[in-house]
């Protein structure tokens, strides 16, 4: 946990170089005493719960449908907008904008919302100010780096991305606004998880996103494809202005950027974040591996629309783990029991909703994808069958995971990212060559099969994790049916294939039901408002 310095409230003074400009970036806090050093932790943030869990699910999961929503909808305007070219023209700008925020932004927005969770568990007010402090002065240098790496190696970058072309490099320049606002987003939207507000965070999302809609479509309608960097651009300044608008109502915004002991206390944010920046990078270049290897076989587009159906499938019910999970774990993996108890909580809500999500969904593939994509993209259909193995395990494998990070034991999490993925560009390569886009699903499925023994033995040992036995039976009972529809979706007679399905549908899903119903009290609160509402429409 953050420990601040005896002396966190005193400001280290200036070299007289800076001393006129010490009032624009030094916060001026009251002196510390007993009455203003309140706890920030009561009873009443009690959250270890299924209601509490179920609640954030269904709130990101719903920002999360929206978003998509949204998604396809911006993605329609545009091709209509800026056709084929401007729409690559998007993604090349969007991709060097992404490689110089990863290489400059050292993981300090994910890092400060496990410091930030435990000041909110075991801290006070003024630790707070103070940590806050230096997570916003870090993230305002980083988005400086960033915006003066994208300035300086601009020229280079035209050359690498636009086919050894300098012309490009004005436009280029541009994003280093974007670069800028992409660090302080992040940065405010961490503070805002690490102290749990996460009914702001949901919101803040809601309004980004049709934010986003509301910039981009209109520059692209009246300039087309010239407006492909203006649009970013403002789109990430808006997104950044939205995030402080709420962010400051919670703790002012003050900065001190010239302050070594800030900057020190600091360090500890680039040590945890930075082996996450490098397990993000080892799965990057896992996946291009993957990705290199399927398209010299011709098959890159279809495993690409495959797999991105099963993740925005699943997606809706693992979107809440970074926003809400990972602060709650942050806060009580020191306490072994509250740790297990939060982690196998989460993964029953996981695989509660996500099961009958993804039998609903691989029995719908034959209607779903005509209607996204095309008739052509049919093939694709054994393997997401195969693969819907890989996203109910995910459900069981990311909670998990998590609990290195929680720990601050990112080197380990890093040990296990870079295992996992060295296992899913082996498996793949063997599983496709010998059975194509089917062996692929399969591939998938049993990557994260192993992954979880490693995983699980490992924090066994190291963590004291371990499975409730009521988790256990849940995951047994859940797999059975999922496995059952698996099998019966290559059986050639429709009726056994959809009454057999439709069957499992209704039991897993009446069995995530009662569970839900016996373990929290949203189900019965909302049957209660919806009896209620029809009584109201019949008087």
């Amino acid at each position: 946990m953050y420990k601040p310095h005896l002396n966190y409230l005193q400001i280290n003074e200036f070299s007289s170089k800076y001393a006129r400009f010490a009032h624009f970036f030094v916060p001026l806090y009251p002196n510390m005493n007993k009455e203003n050093d309140k706890p920030l932790y009561t009873s009443t943030h009690e959250d270890t719960t299924y209601d509490h869990v179920l609640k954030y699910t269904g709130v990101f999961g719903g920002v999360q449908g929206l978003k998509i929503l949204v998604m396809l909808l911006r993605n329609k305007l545009t091709a209509k907008f800026l056709h084929a070219v401007g729409m690559g023209l998007n993604a090349v700008y969007m991709n060097i904008a992404e490689i110089i925020n990863s290489a400059t932004n050292f993981g300090i927005s994910f890092s400060a919302v496990r410091e930030i969770s435990q000041i909110f568990e075991e801290g006070t007010e003024e630790q707070m100010k103070r940590y806050v402090l230096v997570v916003r002065t870090w993230c305002m240098w980083t988005a400086i780096l960033a915006a003066l790496l994208c300035l300086v190696t601009s020229p280079l970058l035209s050359y690498l991305f636009f086919e050894h072309e300098f012309s490009y490099t004005p436009f280029i320049m541009m994003l280093s606004l974007m670069l800028f606002a992409m660090p302080i987003e992040a940065g405010e939207c961490a503070i805002l998880k690490g102290m749990r507000k996460l009914k702001i965070v949901a919101s803040i999302e809601s309004i980004a996103v049709v934010a986003t809609l509301l910039t981009t479509i209109p520059l692209y309608y009246f300039w087309g494809i010239k407006s492909v960097v203006y649009s970013l651009v403002l789109t990430q300044v808006v997104i950044a202005l939205i995030h402080l608008y709420f962010s400051v109502k919670v703790l002012p915004y003050r900065i001190s950027i010239f302050s070594r002991d800030v900057l020190h206390e600091g360090m500890g944010l680039i040590k945890l974040g930075i082996p996450y920046v490098l397990a993000a990078l080892a799965g990057a270049l896992s996946t291009a591996f993957i990705f290199g290897y399927l398209e010299d076989h011709g098959q890159i587009g279809l495993y690409k629309a495959g797999y991105g159906l099963m993740v925005t499938c699943a997606g809706m019910v693992f979107v809440a783990v970074e926003a809400d999970y990972f602060p709650r774990l942050s806060s009580v993996c020191n306490d072994v029991k509250r740790m297990n108890k939060t982690v196998n909580q989460q993964i029953d809500v996981c695989l509660m909703l996500v099961t009958p999500l993804l039998i609903a969904f691989i029995l719908s593939l034959p209607f779903v994808i005509p209607l996204l994509l095309a008739d052509e993209f049919l093939t694709v259909v054994p393997m997401c069958v195969c693969a819907s193995f890989y996203m109910f395990f995910r459900g069981i494998a990311i909670p998990m995971e998590y609990t290195a990070l929680a720990k601050g034991d990112s080197i380990m999490y890093l040990l296990m990212e870079i295992m996992y993925d060295t296992l899913c560009v082996l498996i793949m390569r063997v599983m496709f060559g010998a059975y194509g886009l089917v062996g692929a699903g399969w591939a998938l499925s049993l990557t994260v099969v192993i992954n979880i023994l490693v995983v699980y033995t490992v924090y066994h040992w190291k963590y004291g994790y371990r499975f409730s036995l009521k988790t256990l039976r849940l995951c047994l009972f859940q797999l059975v049916c999922l496995g059952a529809v698996v099998g019966v979706c290559f059986c050639e007679n429709p009726w056994i294939h959809y009454g057999v399905g439709a069957v499992m549908l209704v039991v897993s899903s009446v069995r995530s039901f009662v569970m839900l119903s016996k373990e929290s009290d949203v189900i019965s609160r909302l049957l209660r408002k919806l009896r209620h509402n029809d009584n109201c429409n019949c008087c």
